[in-house]
Order: structure tokens, then C-alpha cells, then sequence
């Protein structure tokens, strides 16, 4: 009888307890060739299990190959009886679906693959740019671009980061080509928006692909009206990812390395940018605010003290700051919520507190080595917080008859005048700015500029007269300095030039048809009897407003100066009477301005 030799126990004979032995020669043991079994030996498991990782000298964790799924505890991780406890989980972080919710695999989580491979859809693979031109205009967008948005990290956003994204790739990459190489433009823009629409249609979420929608929305086309649902978008995906639950000092826990503390921060970044700019459109729009206050916007004042900080996070943490002073201060400022006399005192605060914070973050962005556009940008932006802010109570006000107005109800007036016309004359001393500066921008200095001629337009005369030249200079020297860029046909630069030049022409010949109202009345027969003909259901032309004519064909160009004489032809016996509900009518408002070319709505220019 052959001599049988003891080996390792195979599977089959360790389930059952018995001896594994094998005949000289066999590949398998008796049993398993008696029983046609599978003769499998695995060998003993000493040490860790597999799968398990171990911790680098320096914090990271070394690649491994583990398994995609691995099985939790999913009862035993639901902490309450809430809606959001008892889901999956899977379903509750941005993955929200019916496939999730009933998923036969509760309890099992899938763990994201190791490849890093570059996406068919990144722009370099299609040929779009080749490597060298995308490197220089990343760098370009990290040098120039980034700190007026404060968006992304250079120390983690390198090229072969953003690679892994081809939506954020793709809209960095447009971004800086529609600045500084218009060539590329279109195929990079044209990409970016397919890529939009993929995400959007297939519902993925990351912080990537947040950051690529805020991208597309700071520096759109001047005819797309999309910011406010794009924005809102962003932040919805953000809330489905759990971040309005982020903890103030998440980046700061021990034995986090840097890599990981850097993508931390760049989730709190974001959310903050989206806190800013979800504030600003609501004030911009009328429309409500979408994010609430938590503990990291509540705490985001000293976030730029972190090693990991950069210039920019100081010029957002700013940002943060002024959005929290300004807040809840709207509702208060309304003339039917608080009596004149407390609103005065509270003017005085906010005055006070906004003047504090300019200070103080000018002091500090000027000692570090900032971006010059970081000192604009917080004057500006404090200018045009105190005009919206203090413009509130002049709603009720009536202007136009401001000889019976008390004094104490000038100073709303004063200090909104004062602050928009400062936001004017800002602009034209830092034309070396304005060439890369966001839309937003472009918005509110169409903003300033409709309070101003607004203002004009409804005071008397003896208020008219003082301040009516250092208006038509501000607006002039602003409009000269856009059109001194040269920037390119469809830039905002040059829809701004366009824009003030025509606000410009309106009002003068607004201005020009009320001078000549009353000798209309007091010689009526040396002006033509009757009004030219119109065509029925059309405006009156004394309240028409008279830009179209330029959108007709007499066109003009950027830092051409015209003044318009009054038409004989214009009867305008009517205007005097129908003209204080013409000053007070928002809806003519948004007209004018609509014939200058901007949208006051959408935040666009339309011509």
C-alpha cells in the first residue's frame, strides 16, 4: 500500500473536521477524489487580515488591494428614529434613489476604484488643447483669475488633479482661454456645457463637478440667464452631500496629513463661496436665500489664520464677514417694520460696522502678498453693501418732493448717493482690474448706476443741480475707462461701455424733454399741434423710451460722446402729469434699463 503523506487541509476536509491526506502523486487529497470535490487549500492567515491598511509614516495610506464591497453594521450606525437614520445611507449622501432606498444589499458599501485613468472626456484626450497651452492657462487662471473668485487651491488643484475632472478641467480651461486666448474659447465652452448636461442628465455629484457649475456662471455669455438656476443647483447638490452638517474644525483633527486636510478645506471653500454668492443673488433678485447659517459660516472670519491658508481664502473669508453683518439688517430697514428715529440708529450701526470691517480687512490684505484686485474688490464690494442697504428706506420716500421731507430722512438718501457714486469713481481708478473682473461686478455697477440716474431723475431741481454733473462725470469716466480695454466684442467690458453710453444718452434726453415741457405749455403754437403718427396699442412718444432708435441703426460706439438735442417733433404736453407715476413705476424702470441692454432681472446684458 502506497505510503500516504499528510498535507495542509484543503477546504472541503477542514468544513467537516477530518484529516486532509493525499496519495503520492495526487494533485488532490482521497477524499475530495472520492467525493469529486473541489480540493482547494488556502493557506493559514498569520498577521493582519487581508484588506486591512496600514498607516504611513506620514499619515497616508498605502495602495492596497482590497475588496470593492465590504459589509457594515447598517442598524447598528442608525443613531435615531429619524427619516435620515433610517434610510440607507447610501442614499442619504448624495445618492438618493429608489434603487438605493430598497437596495437588497443594505448594510453593504461600495468602496470607490484606486485607477486614476484620465476620462475620454477630458479635453487634451480630444484634442481640444493640447498639454503645454493647458498648463500655461492653468497657471494663467490660478495667477490671475482665481483670486477675484477665491475658488480653488493652487497647492491642490495642480494639472493632474483637475485632470481627474474633465467638467473642471474643462471649464478652468475656458475660463482662462475666454481671457487670455479667445481662440480656444469656443471648443472649450462648447465642451464644458456638454459636459454640464451629462452631469446634470446622469445626476453626479462632487465637489468637482460644484465647482465647475459656480465656474460657468462667473464669466457666462452676456445673454445667458441661467446664474441664478445654476447656483441653486450647485447648492442643492451640496446640501445632498451633507456639507451644510460640516463641523468648524473637521480640517484640524490629529493625524490627518496634508493632502487630506487641503481637500477638507477645499469642501468648506466651497461652501462658502456658495453661502456668498447664494446671499448676493438673493439680494441682487429679490428672490430668498437657499443656505442657513451654521457653525462653519459662523466661524469662517478666522479661517484664513490656518497653516494651510492662502491669500485668497482671505479675501473670501472677508466676503463671509460681510454677509454675515448684513444678513438680517433687510427686514429691519423697512419703514413699515421700524419707526424713523430707531432706523436712524440703526443706519449708524451698520454704517459703523461696515466701515469697521472695511478697515480692518484692507489692513490685512494689504500686508500680505494678495493680488492687487483684493483691495478693489473689498472697497467695492463695501460700497455697494451700504447703497442696497441704505437705499432700503427710500422706498417710501417721495423724493420728488423732498422740500417737505424732514431732515432726518436725508440721510438714507446722502449716504446711498454718496456710496454709489464712490463705487463709480472706484471703477475708473482701477481699469488695470477690470478686464478679468466676475459679471458681478458688471451687475452692480449697472446697479449703481440705475440708483443714480434714478435719483436724477426724481429729485427737483435744486437737488438736481448740485448733484447732477459729478453724476454724468462718474458715469462718463466709467464708461470711457470700460471702453478703454478694448477688450473683445462679447466680453462684459464692452457690453458695460455700451450700456452706460446709452443710459447716458437716455437720460439727457429724458432730461431735455422735461426743460421743455413747460415752454410747450406756455407757447404751444410754436411746436407741432399734434403727435406724430403711432402705430395702435404703442406707448405714447413722450414716454417711450427713446434707445431703440439706436438699436435701429444709429449705433454708438464705445466712448463716443453725444449729446441729443430735444426733437420738436416729440408732444409731450401728457409728461408732466403721468411723469411722478413714471418715477415711481419699477416696472418702467426695468424698461429703461432693458432698452440700455441689461436685464435687471436676469443680471444680464441683452444688447
Amino acid at each position: 500500500m502506497p505510503e500516504k503523506q499528510q498535507i495542509k487541509a484543503c477546504l472541503a476536509c477542514r468544513k467537516v473536521k477530518m484529516k486532509c491526506v493525499t496519495s503520492e502523486g495526487g494533485s488532490i487529497c482521497d477524499r475530495c477524489s472520492r467525493k469529486s470535490l473541489p480540493c482547494v487549500v488556502r493557506e493559514h492567515c498569520r498577521g493582519r487580515k487581508p484588506g486591512m491598511r496600514l498607516a504611513r509614516k506620514d499619515g497616508r495610506r498605502p495602495a492596497t488591494t482590497a475588496p470593492s464591497r465590504a459589509r457594515v453594521d447598517f442598524f447598528g450606525e442608525s443613531d435615531s428614529f429619524q427619516p435620515q437614520s433610517l434610510l440607507s445611507h447610501q442614499a442619504m449622501k448624495g445618492r438618493f434613489s429608489l434603487h438605493h432606498i430598497l437596495s437588497v444589499d443594505h448594510g453593504v458599501e461600495s468602496r470607490p476604484s484606486a485607477s486614476e485613468s484620465i476620462s475620454p472626456d477630458d479635453p487634451v484626450v480630444l484634442g481640444l488643447i493640447n498639454t503645454q497651452v493647458a498648463s500655461c492657462l492653468l497657471e494663467y487662471f490660478m495667477q490671475k483669475i482665481n483670486p477675484y473668485i477665491s475658488q480653488l487651491d493652487p497647492a491642490l488643484h495642480t494639472f493632474s488633479f483637475l485632470r481627474k475632472s474633465p467638467f473642471l478641467m474643462t471649464t478652468v480651461l475656458a475660463a482662462a482661454a475666454k481671457a487670455f486666448e479667445s481662440s480656444l474659447y469656443a471648443d472649450l465652452n462648447a465642451h464644458a456645457e456638454a459636459l454640464f448636461a451629462t452631469c446634470f442628465r446622469r445626476g453626479d455629484k462632487s465637489t468637482e463637478i460644484i465647482q465647475a457649475i459656480l465656474l460657468t456662471t462667473y464669466w457666462k455669455e452676456p445673454n445667458d440667464t441661467r446664474a441664478w438656476t445654476s447656483v441653486g443647483l450647485a447648492i442643492r447638490i451640496a446640501l445632498d452631500l451633507g456639507w451644510h452638517k460640516l463641523s468648524p474644525t473637521a480640517s484640524q483633527k490629529e493625524g490627518l496629513a496634508e493632502l487630506q486636510r487641503r481637500e477638507i478645506r477645499n469642501i468648506e471653500r466651497t461652501f462658502l463661496v456658495l453661502f456668498v454668492y447664494d446671499r448676493s443673488l438673493s439680494l441682487q433678485t429679490g428672490k430668498p436665500w437657499m443656505i442657513e447659517r451654521n457653525g462653519l459660516i459662523d466661524s469662517a472670519e478666522a479661517r484664513w489664520q490656518d497653516s494651510l491658508s492662502s491669500p485668497n481664502d482671505q479675501l473670501l473669508c472677508s466676503f463671509v464677514a460681510l454677509r454675515l453683518i448684513t444678513a438680517d439688517t433687510f427686514d429691519l430697514l423697512s419703514p413699515s417694520k421700524a419707526p424713523i428715529v430707531q432706523m436712524e440708529r440703526l443706519l449708524n450701526i451698520l454704517n459703523n460696522r461696515i466701515d469697521a470691517w472695511q478697515t480692518r480687512w484692507l489692513t490685512r490684505v494689504s500686508s500680505s502678498t494678495g493680488n492687487p484686485c483684493h483691495n478693489f474688490l473689498i472697497k467695492f464690494y463695501g460700497n455697494h453693501a451700504r447703497l442696497q442697504l441704505f437705499s432700503l428706506p427710500l422706498h417710501e420716500t417721495r423724493i420728488q418732493t423732498f422740500e417737505q421731507v424732514p431732515v432726518i430722512d436725508i440721510k438714507p438718501f446722502w449716504l446711498s448717493f454718496q456710496n454709489a457714486l464712490a463705487m463709480l469713481q472706484l471703477v475708473s481708478e482701477s481699469s488695470s482690474l477690470l478686464y478679468l473682473a466676475q459679471d458681478s461686478v458688471h451687475v452692480m455697477v449697472a446697479y449703481a448706476t440705475n440708483f443714480l440716474i434714478k435719483i436724477l431723475l426724481s429729485s427737483p431741481p435744486a437737488v438736481t443741480s448740485e448733484i447732477g454733473s459729478t453724476v454724468m462725470k462718474a458715469i462718463r469716466d466709467a464708461a470711457d475707462t470700460f471702453a478703454s480695454l478694448s477688450a473683445p466684442s462679447n466680453s462684459s467690458c464692452t457690453y458695460q461701455a455700451r450700456f452706460l453710453e446709452k443710459i447716458l444718452l437716455e437720460y439727457t434726453r429724458i432730461r431735455n424733454t422735461r426743460m421743455e415741457a413747460p415752454r410747450r405749455r406756455t407757447h404751444p403754437s410754436t411746436f407741432a399741434p399734434n403727435p406724430p403718427a403711432q402705430d395702435p396699442g404703442s406707448t405714447p412718444a413722450e414716454l417711450r423710451l427713446s434707445l431703440g432708435f439706436m438699436l435701429e441703426g444709429e449705433q454708438t460706439q464705445p466712448g463716443q460722446h453725444t449729446s441729443i438735442a430735444p426733437s420738436p417733433e416729440l408732444h409731450i404736453d401728457a409728461a408732466s402729469d403721468e411723469f411722478a407715476s413714471f418715477l415711481g413705476d419699477d416696472g418702467v424702470w426695468d424698461d429703461i434699463f432693458a432698452v440700455a441692454g441689461f436685464n435687471l432681472q436676469e443680471g444680464v446684458f441683452s444688447c
